[in-house]
């Protein structure tokens, strides 16, 4: 019905594109083979150092899908890692920012959540500062993955 749906709404010009959530590369292959519609235009999903979502973003590389993670700082466990702390320190930014710099470096939209009006600012300031992580620095960060969910794992439906 939802996909249905979704082809009457763009083909009437209601709709321009259609975002999902979590889905998995099987996922977005059964969607898009039920569809007329094609790719989403956006996939959200749970993207940070010990999760990095590699087949998933190939996918959306390769179909003109636009990744955007979520939970790119964790649950506040991978600010005080040594790896995060030893760039921030190196690259005189929070931990925070390294974080979503990294995040950034790799192409991806982030969503980092917040209340406090001082970290939102710390937080944007990432995407302004022009602050680039080395190649090693990168390595290091990247070294974390351990496909670590914080969040809800769709494989597992």
């Amino acid at each position: 019905a939802v996909v249905s749906t979704q082809s009457t709404g763009k083909a009437a010009g209601k709709l321009r594109g259609i975002g999902v959530s979590n889905y998995t590369v099987a996922y977005l292959n059964e969607l898009m083979e039920y569809t007329t519609t094609g790719a989403p235009a956006v996939l959200q999903s749970e993207f940070h150092p010990r999760c990095h979502q590699a087949e998933v973003r190939e996918f959306c590389s390769t179909h003109g899908v636009q990744f955007m993670g979520y939970t790119p700082l964790g649950r506040n466990d991978l600010a005080p890692k040594a790896t995060i702390q030893l760039v921030a320190k190196k690259m005189q930014i929070t931990p925070s920012q390294v974080l979503l710099k990294w995040a950034l470096q790799k192409g991806v939209v982030t969503i980092p959540r917040s209340s406090n009006a001082e970290r939102c600012a710390e937080n944007a300031q990432s995407w302004v500062d022009g602050v680039v992580l080395s190649k090693e620095d990168m390595e290091l960060i990247d070294a974390m993955e351990d496909g670590h969910k914080y969040c809800w794992n769709p494989d597992l439906l």
